[in-house]
């Protein structure tokens, strides 16, 4: 869904990514590093206003590597791949660190086992040939979006927030399901009539 939104920002997002000379590479990490913080955060129960914040900085660096290894012509099959390892981990430490908060296990758990099989299903059928990019309505722009309303809502009411957190985290696997649906019969189709 986010994909649109993406091609209509694009060209701001380039023009700020040519003013930044820093590695590509540099940028995913740091995007991952924030989710180490967060997990170090969730577990000692402290500075749990910042994770939102975390997220935030996860997700502009995750918009803003692959920008900046187009425009300054630095993109290359390791980065991609680096980046997407990057993006599997750093996801997994915002779902670990949303259960650390109280947020049901099993929740956490099937967003975690979802949110991979959609990338996976995407992974493999680009290696078969199956274009999947903007294919499923939970991409990783928008599980971000749902992690970090899931962090705040914690971070204004501890107790009710992670009611909130719960039903968010719901709508993820519930969303996250119908995506690798998607994927799985766009990869079906393609397949069968190639």
């Amino acid at each position: 869904m986010l994909g649109m939104l993406r091609n209509r920002v694009s060209k701001t997002v380039n023009s700020i990514a040519s003013h930044i000379n820093v590695n590509p590479n540099v940028i995913t990490f740091s995007g991952l590093a924030a989710s180490f913080i967060s997990l170090a955060f969730a577990a000692t129960g402290s500075y749990i206003f910042a994770i939102p914040i975390l997220v935030v900085i996860s997700g502009v660096t995750d918009v803003l590597d692959g920008a900046v290894a187009r425009v300054k012509g630095k993109t290359s099959t390791w980065g991609s791949i680096f980046d997407s390892f990057c993006d599997r981990v750093t996801e997994a430490n915002y779902f670990i660190s949303l259960m650390l908060l109280g947020v049901n296990h099993l929740l956490t758990s099937s967003a975690i086992t979802v949110s991979l099989l959609i990338s996976y299903l995407r992974a493999l059928g680009e290696w078969r040939g199956v274009k999947l990019e903007g294919v499923g309505i939970l991409e990783h722009g928008e599980r971000m979006i749902l992690i970090f309303l899931s962090f705040l809502v914690i971070a204004i009411d501890s107790k009710k927030g992670v009611r909130w957190a719960n039903i968010l985290t719901s709508v993820l696997v519930l969303l996250g399901i119908i995506s690798s649906l998607q994927r799985l019969f766009t990869i079906y189709r393609k397949l069968h009539t190639q």
